[in-house]
Order: structure tokens, then C-alpha cells, then sequence
């Protein structure tokens, strides 16, 4: 059809307006016209299309959607950008009904400051089941907020799948509660499993309604999910929140959850502590809880007992059958652990295994095994109970404990032949057993017994055992017997043997009526030793100043408290201090006189030092300069070379270990966790029982295994790096430090503090390598490059 001029088509236009029925013959050849001219007319139809009503206005939309293909679709775009409303409006009614625009188009016009997203965000509404939800999400995200959360609706009900590796986006950049509460929504109806990472993200959001309804979209989701993520909420969250990532933990819980909640064992929620151990024990596998009871292992002791008491709580069968197949476990933690669990349900078929255990020569072992046989309730126990008194008299007072728990008269007869031990302590033991257990079955027996043993027993007990008789003769009706009173009195004996070699008697809790708290400033120990003052108090004792009369000079007491020494882990630290410290001999090392026993009370003798600790001195001074640093560390270094050469491994090397006075003199201390270097004297600090402070552990200790001197040259490195830089290389929670150690990825030096030397940078990375056989391979190696440092800058007096 010929096309008309613009005069035509407006008089055209005006007759089409006028015509009351487009249907008839007029009608259809007006529209006619129209079509075969619009190309060259749109403004004036679009404008025309804004004015007017039904049917006309659908009868050029119809017109303009045929005209809408090829370059007239740029034409219609290109009016989204119009200045005046009327033809935005129209334009973008026109491009909704058509069938497919280039979304790629449309979001561009978005970013056009002449075009309104209103218009452009209709005809995207119109094409949403065709567009990619991250597009969306992507596009709406450089929107204003209320064009942001209207584009944003787009997503809703979209069965698109969403690129998850093209969707980009920073929480901390999005204002708007209201577009975050919109795209949760979106994200609660995609089951992907990445989705629940980037939900857990919104956790961290300022508005409360916006954590809220995350927690919410995490609880609808019907996917799986590690909850690991979620653990750090579940202290830090109160109220509904709390509660409401509970049930999420609780729900999405798996065996792959049990190795991280090591660090959530011990909150200072009890409630919180009991609702992980649940999970724990409903959850564990074999392999999960042997890497949580690993993550364990290096903690501190308190930690690793709170935990495994929690987790006994609500032991059962099935964490019983897991515990069963580490029992044999290489490391010592995760095994004694096992053992705890399987005996803390026995039945007959276990109580074989428990015998081993109450058998062990580990006397951590059979503690734990008497434990389990006391609440066993299995009469079989007592004859197991039986063997282990008779294989270690020393645990008489545990084993008749047990007996007492357990109830059985058949215990009696342990409690009879404790009557006959020697120590207070059993025999207290063994009358408070009797008492318990007597039936009036037994009564005249019992009876019996106790007059027989009267004259073995203390003055003390003896008391005791005739008011327990006449109890027995009274409650039983038993008749009246005259005792006649020829007994001898027995008195216990304190005997902690220094270095082997000899067996002493056990320490009783009993007679440890500890005279410690009595040692006062101007008190006098031992007729020779005046206490000055107290210096310093630590887990396993205290510390005094004191003045030695016999040779007239000020010296170290170090105390071990009263109640560790019936502890025979405790004592052999003890021990094991000044037996290595002893060995060695040098200026740069404290030196250790003796071991002195006196009034109950056990206590190391040892220079005394005015100084103060690395760790206080970095404190004051941040980090040393270049030369300071480097005298100190050469002193540490001769003084580890000294211990070495004795084949002694310090352990447990920290700033609080090494000690500097006021000239700048360095000596180090505490050699209360040292090993011996060779095979013979090894067995105190077995590989897979993991002591010492994890900011300046190993990688190797870190994973269990034994230390050995580049143990220490590591340990070296770590206080090295602290003292050059200001800071430790490591930081976090005890579990995270040690991962870092075992990664050894540090910062280097340089990058924290400008001023430090690169040769000495250098040196530190070598110490500090993750594999020994990329340090230096001996402490001597280690001093030798010091000292070569110390001259090369200079240093202007002597320094060996």
C-alpha cells in the first residue's frame, strides 16, 4: 500500500479516531492507511496511543507491535528515553506485548540517565520467564533502591537456573533491608548447594529483620548443608535468633559436623555445651570423631577434660561401638579417650576388655577402667576389681571406692585384706567400704574380720573400727563381745624418689594436710631456707624467694602444690625438671641445685635471677633494633646449644621461658616438659601426647609426634620473628594457630616492620620452615650464623 504524507496521515489519524466501528468496511480501510504509513509517524501514534481508549488504543498498539520488528524495535527502545511520559508509557506498552526483546538492550537502557527504569522495568516484566536470574540480580544491584527491589521481583517464581559463578555482590555495599529481605526470599527457593554459603553471609547484617529472615530461609531450605558455618552464631546470637540457628544445626547435623565443634565444647554456655555434645554423640562416626578427638589433643588439659566429661554425658551405644575401634589408637589422647567412652557402658561381653584396661601399667588407664566398673552395676566387676589390687596395691583406695559404689557384699573381701594394708588411707578406706556394704547376711563375719585386724591398724582407725563394731552389733542384734586392746600403732611415710632406681611408697590425698599456705614472708623451711616473698604462682605450684642460711645467698623454691603430688603425671614433670635442668651447665641457663622434701611439702632449689621475662620486655619495647635483637637471640641460641650437647630438648620454648636482667643478660628456665634425646629416657613424652604452648609449637609437635632439636630451632624462629617484628606470625584460637603452624604461611618480617634486616629475615624463614629437614639441622648451626650476623654489624663488644 503507497505510503500518504504526514498532512494525509494526520487528517487519516482523525478519521479513525472518529469511526465508531473499526470492524466495518470504513473502518478496516483506515487502519489500512495507518499501517502502510506508521513507519514514518510513530511519534505522532505513540503520542496518539497515550490519549486514548479502547478499541482505538488497541488497534494502534496492534499496528505499532507489527512495525515493532527489524529497526523499528531501536525505535521503540529509543522512546523509553523519551522526555516526554506520554511516549515512555507508550513505548514500553507497545514492547510488553512484544514476544521477545533483547533483554541485553533493555538492561543497558537501564543504565541510561534519560530512560526511566519504571518503563524499562515493565517490559523486562513482560520477558522475565526468558531472563537469567543472576542478570537480574547483577543489573537491579546499580539500580536506586526502590528500582533495585521492583527489577528484583523479577526473580520471583523465575525457573531459570541461576549461574551462581556470575552472580556478584557485597552485602556491606546494599542498604536497603527491604532488597535483601526480597533477594532471601529468592535465594529459599533454589536448591543449590552453594546457595546456604552466600544466605549464611546476610548472618552479619546490622538490621536484626534481615538476619532473622536469613535464619528463616536457612530452616525452609530442603537442601543439605555443612552448618559448620553456622556454629559461631550459635554463641554470639541470643533470644529467637539463638534458638532458631540451633534448630538449623541441629537439623542439617552430620557425622562431617562432629570435628568442628571441638571449639564448642566449652563455651561458657553450659546449655550451649550440652546441646553440641548431643550432636556429637547422635552424629559421630569413626573417622569424624577420631579427627575431633585429634583437634582435641593439643588443647589445654582443662579444655580436653571439660569436653570429654560433657560428651560422657550422653554417651550411648552407638558413640560406645564408634569409641570401641579407637581403642588401640596410635595417639595416646584419642586412645585413653576411646577406652573412657566404651567403659562408660558395660555389659558382660565389654567387661573382657575392661579387664585389660584395669590391667594396663598406665595407671591413667586403670583410673578410668576402676571409674567404669564402679557404675557398671555388673557383679562380675568385683572380681576384676579383685586381680587389679593384687597387680597394683597402690590403687587399693580407688578400688575400694568402686567397691563401695557397686554394692555387692561379695566386695567385702577386698575391703578384709585392705584392712591389713599398711596405709592410713587404705584402711579409712576399706572401714568406709564395710559400712556401706555390710547386710545383715554378712554382719557376724564382718564383725569378726575387723576385731581380727585391730592390731594392724593406726590409732586412728582402730577408733574408728570399734565404733564401727558396736554399730554393727547394735543394728544387728549381734551379742555383746569384750575387746581386748593389745595393738601397735603404724605410721605413714612421704617418699617421692628422685631419678629411678627405687620404689617409694604411694602419697596419700589423706595426710596431705599441706603446710604450704603456712610458708609467710619471714616463715623459715628446712631450718635454713628464710622466705623473702612469694614471687610468682603457676599451675603445678608456687614460687618464694628465699635466703639460704647454710651458704648465705638468695635462691629460687619452687613448690609443688601438696594436692599434685598424690598425681603421678604432675610429680614426674616435677622430677623431670630438675633432672634435665641439672644436666646442664652454662651462664645462659638457670641453674637447678636439688629436689628437697620437708614437712609433706616437695620443692626444687634454683638460682635466683633478678630479671624479667622476654615476653614482659617486649611488652615495654614493641620490637628490638637490629643489634639488640641479635645478642639476645646469640645467648638463647648458646644457651639451647649447652642443653642439646646433653641430648636435652627444651619443649616448650617462649618468651616467658627466658629470662633478662637489667644489663641484658639472658638466661632461660623451665625444662618442667624437656625429653630426653634418646630413645632410652623417652617415654614420659611419647609421640601423640602434645604439651607446650601452641603460639611457638612445631608443625611436627603440632601433629603428635616427638620433638626433637629442630623442635626447639623452630620454637626459636617463632620468638625470633616476635622479637623482630612486634608481633607473633600466628594468631587465633589454640586449633586455628597450630593449623597455621602446619600451613606456614607467615607474613614475612619485612612486611611487618620495614626496619628489620633481611639477613636476619632470612635466617627466621629458615628457622621457621614447615619441614625440619629444610631448618637448620642443629642449634650449634643456628648460634654460629647469629654470632656471624653479630659481626657483621658491627657489634662493639665481645660477645663469647
Amino acid at each position: 500500500m503507497a505510503k500518504i504524507g504526514n498532512i494525509f496521515f494526520n487528517r487519516t489519524l482523525n478519521q479513525f479516531l472518529e469511526c465508531n466501528d473499526l470492524d466495518s468496511k470504513k473502518g478496516v480501510s483506515l487502519v489500512e492507511k495507518i499501517q502502510g504509513s506508521v513507519s514514518d509517524n510513530l511519534d505522532k501514534v505513540l503520542e496518539t496511543i497515550a490519549q486514548v481508549e479502547n478499541p482505538h488504543r488497541e488497534a494502534l498498539k496492534n499496528i505499532c507491535l507489527e512495525s515493532v520488528e527489524g529497526f523499528s524495535e531501536e525505535y521503540f527502545l529509543d522512546a523509553l528515553s523519551n522526555d516526554q511520559t506520554v511516549m515512555r508509557a507508550a513505548a514500553s506498552d507497545i514492547l510488553s506485548n512484544k514476544p521477545a526483546v533483547d533483554a541485553t538492550k533493555l538492561f543497558q537502557r537501564l543504565r541510561d540517565p534519560k530512560s526511566s527504569p519504571a518503563e524499562v522495568i515493565e517490559v523486562l516484566e513482560a520477558q522475565k520467564d526468558s531472563l537469567k536470574p543472576e542478570d537480574i540480580i547483577n543489573h537491579s544491584l546499580k539500580l536506586e533502591t526502590d528500582d533495585a527491589i521492583q527489577l528484583l521481583k523479577l526473580v520471583e517464581g523465575s525457573e531459570q537456573p541461576i549461574d551462581l559463578s556470575s552472580l556478584s555482590f557485597q552485602l556491606d555495599k546494599i542498604e536497603s533491608p527491604v532488597y535483601k529481605i526480597n533477594l532471601l526470599h529468592y535465594f529459599g527457593s533454589i536448591n543449590e548447594a552453594k546457595i546456604p554459603l552466600i544466605v549464611v553471609r546476610f548472618l552479619d547484617d546490622s538490621n536484626k529483620v534481615v538476619v532473622l529472615e536469613a535464619l528463616k530461609t536457612l530452616d525452609r531450605m530442603k537442601i543439605d548443608f555443612d552448618a559448620s558455618a553456622l556454629l559461631p552464631y550459635a554463641e554470639s546470637m541470643s533470644g529467637v535468633e539463638q534458638e532458631l540457628v540451633l534448630k538449623i544445626i541441629a537439623k542439617q547435623a552430620d557425622a562431617s559436623l562432629v570435628p568442628h565443634l571441638s571449639a564448642y565444647l566449652t563455651l561458657k554456655s553450659d546449655e550451649l555445651n550440652e546441646f553440641f555434645a548431643r550432636i556429637v554423640v547422635a552424629n559421630a562416626d569413626k573417622d569424624n570423631f577420631e579427627k575431633l578427638l585429634k583437634r582435641l589433643s593439643i588443647e589445654d588439659d582443662w579444655t580436653q577434660q571439660q569436653s570429654i566429661v560433657g560428651i560422657q554425658k550422653f554417651s550411648d551405644e552407638h558413640l560406645s561401638d564408634v569409641a570401641r575401634e579407637l581403642t588401640s589408637h596410635e595417639q595416646e589422647f584419642v586412645r585413653n579417650t576411646a577406652q573412657t567412652l566404651v567403659m562408660n557402658l558395660i555389659g558382660d561381653e565389654d567387661l573382657g576388655k575392661i579387664e585389660e584396661y584395669a590391667l594396663s601399667d598406665n595407671w591413667q588407664v586403670r583410673e578410668r577402667a576402676i571409674q567404669s566398673l564402679a557404675k557398671s552395676s555388673n557383679r562380675a566387676a568385683i572380681g576384676v576389681l579383685k586381680k587389679m589390687v593384687d597387680a597394683y596395691p597402690d590403687d587399693y583406695v580407688l578400688a575400694l571406692r568402686a567397691v563401695k559404689q557397686l554394692g555387692f557384699g561379695k566386695g567385702l573381701e577386698i575391703a578384709f585384706e585392705g584392712l591389713k594394708n599398711a596405709q592410713p588411707n587404705v584402711q579409712r578406706a576399706s572401714l568406709e567400704t564395710i559400712e556401706a556394704i555390710t547386710s545383715e547376711k554378712h554382719a557376724d563375719n564382718v564383725r569378726n574380720n575387723i576385731l581380727w585386724n585391730l592390731p594392724v591398724l593406726t590409732t586412728e582407725m582402730r577408733e574408728f573400727a570399734k565404733m564401727l563394731m558396736s554399730e554393727i552389733t547394735r543394728d544387728y542384734g549381734l551379742p555383746e563381745i569384750q575387746i581386748d586392746e593389745n595393738t601397735t600403732t603404724s605410721t605413714g611415710v612421704v617418699d617421692v624418689p628422685l631419678f629411678g632406681g627405687g620404689t617409694g611408697t604411694t602419697v596419700r590425698p589423706d595426710e596431705r594436710l599441706s603446710p604450704l599456705d603456712q610458708l609467710a614472708p619471714g616463715s623459715v623451711w628446712m631450718d635454713r631456707y628464710h622466705i623473702k616473698k612469694e614471687i610468682g604462682r603457676g599451675a603445678m605450684g608456687r614460687v618464694m624467694m628465699a635466703e639460704d642460711d647454710m651458704v648465705d645467698e638468695s635462691l629460687i623454691l619452687k613448690f609443688m602444690l601438696p594436692e599434685l603430688t598424690i598425681d603421678q603425671q604432675s610429680t614426674e614433670r616435677f622430677k623431670r625438671e630438675v633432672k634435665y635442668a641439672r644436666k646442664i651447665s652454662h651462664r645462659n641457663v638457670i641453674r637447678v641445685h636439688d629436689i628437697l622434701l620437708k614437712d609433706k611439702l616437695c620443692a626444687i632449689s634454683m638460682e635466683y635471677f633478678e630479671s624479667r621475662g622476654l615476653e614482659a620486655v617486649l611488652e615495654e619495647v614493641k620490637c628490638f633494633e637490629t643489634l639488640d635483637g641479635l645478642k639476645i637471640l646469640y645467648q638463647i641460641a648458646s644457651g639451647m646449644v649447652a642443653a642439646h650437647e646433653q641430648e636435652v630438648i627444651h619443649r616448650d620454648l617462649k618468651p616467658s621461658n627466658i629470662l633478662i636482667d637489667d644489663k641484658w643478660h639472658v638466661k632461660i628456665v623451665d625444662f618442667g616438659i624437656a625429653s630426653a634425646g634418646t630413645a632410652a629416657e623417652a617415654t614420659l613424652t611419647q609421640t601423640g601426647s602434645i604439651i607446650g604452648s601452641p603460639a611457638y609449637l612445631s608443625p611436627e609437635r603440632a601433629d603428635g609426634n616427638d620433638a626433637d632439636e629442630r623442635s626447639d630451632i623452630y620454637s626459636l624462629g617463632i620468638i625470633a620473628y616476635y622479637m623482630f617484628s612486634g608481633q607473633l606470625p600466628y594468631s587465633g584460637k589454640p586449633m586455628e594457630v597450630l593449623a597455621k603452624h602446619r600451613e606456614g604461611n607467615a607474613p614475612p618480617i619485612m612486611k611487618v616492620n620495614d626496619d628489620a634486616a633481611p639477613e636476619v629475615s632470612r635466617l627466621i624463614v629458615k628457622m621457621m620452615a614447615v619441614d625440619p629437614s629444610a631448618r637448620p639441622q642443629s642449634m650449634k648451626a643456628v648460634r654460629d650464623e647469629v654470632k656471624s650476623l653479630v659481626v657483621e654489624f658491627e657489634l662493639p663488644e665481645e660477645i663469647g
